[in-house]
């Protein structure tokens, strides 16, 4: 009997990464393949409303992929990769990050494309596929692209996205500035977070050169939620390059209707960082105006400063 097919996203799991799991194992399924979306951690609550709102179950958790075939959505860095990826049979990608270091033994398919979330490369794949998008699938592609895009105004956002939202939108019954107002209610609940959630629950790990850096972010229309337990935050921060050994570690605090981060700091390398982003640190903050995409903004130029 054939191993079904994980579609998964990264260890992480944002909107953009279940809902796409989800909308491109109906894809697969549609197409005759045994696929099943899963997730590599927990949902977040903007996720949890998502899935609540159309009713749909939450993907697989899948501990460890060792033997597993998998097609990674939304990644494709080993250090993102659910546990056991390296020992996984790689079957496809489909990303909207940098190229990273996963590597396959035979040639497989590898869309990765400058645009502001994975939802935006799938509904075209449905297209290309000649399979038509229902109302349910099309609300979840548009979370997903409204949440990564934080509502077509992320600098990563391109006009195929903002296309692509307005045809998902008109197919869900949605109005895309309404609905995205709900899911960024939904992304700004982070009081009743720990520290340590604060700082892990929309973060990545990334090797630049012979460094190991953590970036995580918040994205809130409440930034003081945060800043007022600056300290206890720092802490947690600490902690984790501790136990991960992170030349450092950088957690945005970004203002989504202001449209700016400010950014707190962890580890060593605090003069490569701030030269890298243009700005100062004082007491293990600085201030990163206009700056609101981690994949655009940020890891470009921590990359080739660490490089």
């Amino acid at each position: 009997m054939a191993r079904p097919l994980y579609v998964i996203g990264h260890r992480q799991p944002d909107t953009d990464t279940v809902c796409s799991a989800i909308a491109y194992a109906r894809l697969k399924q549609r197409q005759g393949t045994d696929a099943v979306p899963a997730r590599a951690g927990e949902v977040n609550p903007e996720t949890r409303f998502v899935l609540d709102r159309t009713g749909v179950e939450t993907p697989t958790l899948l501990d460890d992929a060792a033997g597993e075939r998998l097609v990674l959505v939304d990644h494709n860095e080993h250090s993102q990769t659910v546990s056991g990826a390296r020992d996984a049979e790689i079957v496809e990608v489909v990303d909207h990050h940098r190229i990273g270091d996963v590597t396959t033994s035979d040639p497989i398919f590898f869309r990765n494309e400058p645009v502001g979330s994975t939802a935006t490369i799938l509904a075209e794949l449905y297209d290309a596929a000649d399979e038509p998008i229902d109302e349910e699938t099309a609300q979840l592609l548009l979370s997903g692209l409204l949440s990564d895009t934080v509502v077509l105004r992320s600098p990563t956002t391109t006009d195929r996205d903002r296309t692509v939202a307005e045809r998902l939108a008109e197919l869900a019954g949605l109005d895309v500035e309404e609905y995205g107002k709900e899911l960024l209610q939904q992304k700004s609940k982070i009081g009743e977070k720990s520290p340590r959630e604060m700082v892990l629950g929309d973060f990545k790990e990334f090797e630049f050169g012979a460094h190991q850096v953590g970036i995580g972010q918040v994205e809130t229309v409440e930034p003081a939620a945060v800043l007022e337990r600056r300290d206890a935050v720092l802490a947690a921060m600490d902690d984790v390059v501790d136990e991960r050994e992170y030349a450092t570690l950088l957690l945005l605090v970004t203002d989504l209707l202001e449209e700016e981060s400010t950014a707190l700091l962890a580890g060593d390398y605090e003069e490569t960082v701030a030269e890298a982003l243009d700005t100062t640190f004082a007491d293990r903050e600085a201030f990163l105006p206009g700056v609101m995409s981690r994949k655009k903004q940020v890891v470009p130029p921590l990359e080739d400063a660490f490089s």
